[in-house]
C-alpha cells in the first residue's frame, strides 16, 4: 500500500455515510492519477421468489459523463438513413454480422436493432451475448423508434441490471464532477429503480456502497435509496 492509499484510508473514519457526506469525500479518497468513475454497488438480500424477479432497465442521467458511446445499428436498408442521422457510428446489417462472426469485431459499446431484424441476428448471441451486448427489448435496444433510442444512447444513456449474485452496479459520474451533479444523477437513478424495489419489498436492500475507480469504498445509508 503506497502513501496515497494509506492517506485515503485514514480519511474513511465512519462505518456509514449519508449521500451528501460521501459525495464530498469521494474525490479526496480517489487514488488514481486521472478522474476516476464513481460507482454505486447495491447488494440485495432476496428469497427464492424474489430472485426470479427481473431487475433491469436504462437511464439517461441529467449530467452526462464519460466517453462517447459507440453505437452499432443493425438495420435494413430502409432504416439506414434514419440511424445515420440519429448519430449511430456504424450502420448496416450483413457486412457487420459477417465482421463480428469472421473477425470477432467488437469495436462498439451498444447494438441497436429493430424487431424485424432480430431473427437475422439471433446467431450473434454466441459472440456478443456473453459481453451483454445482445439487443434486448427491455433496455429498448430492440425498437421501432430508432432515432429516439440511438440519440438517447449517444447522449449517455446507461443500462443497469441485477446480476447472478443479486448485485446492481452503476456508474453515477466522475470524481471531478460537482457533488450536486452526481447527486442529481443519483436521484434520477433512484426514481428509475423505485418500481423494482416496491415489487421486491422494503427490506430487499442489504447494503449500498459508493467507490471511486481506485480508492476505498464508502458504505451509504440504505435509507438514501428508499
Amino acid at each position: 500500500m503506497n502513501k496515497k492509499q494509506i492517506e485515503a484510508k485514514k480519511l474513511v473514519d465512519k462505518d456509514q455515510y449519508s449521500l451528501d457526506e460521501a459525495l464530498v469525500l469521494l474525490p479526496k479518497i480517489s487514488t488514481s492519477k486521472f478522474a476516476g468513475s464513481i460507482e454505486m454497488t447495491i447488494n440485495l438480500k432476496l428469497n427464492e421468489k424474489q430472485k426470479k424477479e427481473p431487475v433491469r432497465g436504462s437511464i439517461t442521467f441529467p449530467n452526462a459523463f464519460g466517453e462517447q458511446i459507440r453505437v452499432l445499428a443493425l438495420v435494413e436498408k430502409g432504416d439506414e438513413e434514419t440511424a445515420k442521422k440519429a448519430g449511430a457510428d456504424f450502420v448496416g446489417l450483413e457486412e457487420y454480422v459477417k465482421k463480428i462472426e469472421k473477425e470477432n469485431w467488437m469495436d462498439f459499446d451498444i447494438v441497436i436493432t429493430t424487431p424485424k431484424v432480430m431473427p437475422q441476428i439471433a446467431k450473434l448471441g454466441k459472440y456478443i451475448g456473453r459481453k451483454g451486448l445482445m439487443p434486448n427489448p427491455k433496455n429498448q435496444t430492440v425498437t421501432t423508434e430508432l432515432e429516439k433510442v440511438i440519440k438517447q444512447y449517444k447522449q449517455g444513456k446507461k443500462d443497469y441490471k441485477k446480476d447472478d449474485s443479486d448485485t446492481i452496479r452503476i456508474i453515477l459520474g466522475k470524481t471531478d464532477m460537482g457533488a450536486d451533479q452526481v447527486k442529481a444523477n443519483f436521484e434520477e437513478f433512484k426514481k428509475a429503480i423505485k418500481p423494482h424495489f416496491e415489487k421486491l419489498g422494503p427490506d430487499s436492500i442489504k447494503n449500498v456502497f459508493l467507490a471511486p475507480t481506485m480508492g476505498p469504498s464508502l458504505k451509504i445509508a440504505v435509507g438514501e435509496l428508499k
